[in-house]
């Protein structure tokens, strides 16, 4: 567990932290969160806590006696996978900002960029349209006949964004869309598109057309997280 933890206060993201450093920088913020890269969103700093002492030794990558699974864009590949195996198929794609692992059946998915052999055996880098937390707000209408919804954003990248409360959608439904975070400088508008639904109303979502003006707001922001020790 090395300087992977990041602090959000009052909109300012710093970092990243050893977990020491982390309880240091806490002591003195009203209401910090706490993100470390491959986490889904924000904790509080008691969660993190918890988080951190729950944290059990992980299947090493590269660990030939263990099957993995790939999730493409919210498609999960069911087909359990040798470590080279998958590595061959990874190094196919073009781009690996919606690839997340499991090496559990399924049951907890990691992004790429949160296992750093499978990043140096891929010869990439976390640069490379990663996904970072944010809090923020996405509202907007489903279809026509639908209410409008409001859905807490918990993770955006240059691609897309991660929302939970998000009830109802369907892979392949596109909608316009307004993003509002204070991670950002600006509100966001544009069009999105629905590639994942989980059960508990998490929906991976992608940008589509994203204008260069909002872009470039997004692309401040990730640059944060972008530094790797």
């Amino acid at each position: 567990m090395s300087k992977i933890w990041f602090i959000l206060n009052e909109g300012q993201v710093t970092g990243p932290f050893e977990p020491d450093e982390v309880e240091s920088q806490v002591a003195s913020f009203k209401e910090p969160l706490v993100w470390g890269r491959g986490q889904g969103e924000w904790d509080t700093p008691a969660k993190w806590r918890t988080k951190i002492k729950d944290l059990s030794p992980s299947t090493p990558a590269g660990d030939q006696s263990k099957t993995w699974m790939t999730r493409i864009e919210g498609k999960i590949n069911k087909e359990p996978m040798k470590y080279a195996d998958m590595i061959v198929a990874l190094k196919k794609l073009t781009d690996l900002s919606q690839v997340d692992i499991s090496t559990d059946g399924g049951k907890t998915w990691k992004e790429v960029y949160a296992l750093q052999q499978v990043v140096d055996d891929l010869g990439i880098s976390r640069r490379s349209h990663p996904r970072v937390p944010i809090v923020g707000t996405l509202e907007f209408e489903p279809s026509e006949t639908a209410p409008p919804l409001k859905c807490r954003v918990i993770s955006i990248s240059e691609g897309g964004l991660g929302i939970n409360d998000a009830e109802g959608l369907q892979i392949g439904q596109k909608f316009f869309a307004t993003l509002t975070s204070p991670n950002l400088y600006q509100t966001i508008t544009t069009t999105c598109e629905v590639v994942y639904m989980g059960n508990d109303g998490y929906a991976g979502l992608r940008f589509v057309g994203l204008p260069e003006e909002f872009k470039s707001s997004v692309i401040e922001y990730v640059r944060k997280f972008a530094t790797v020790s």
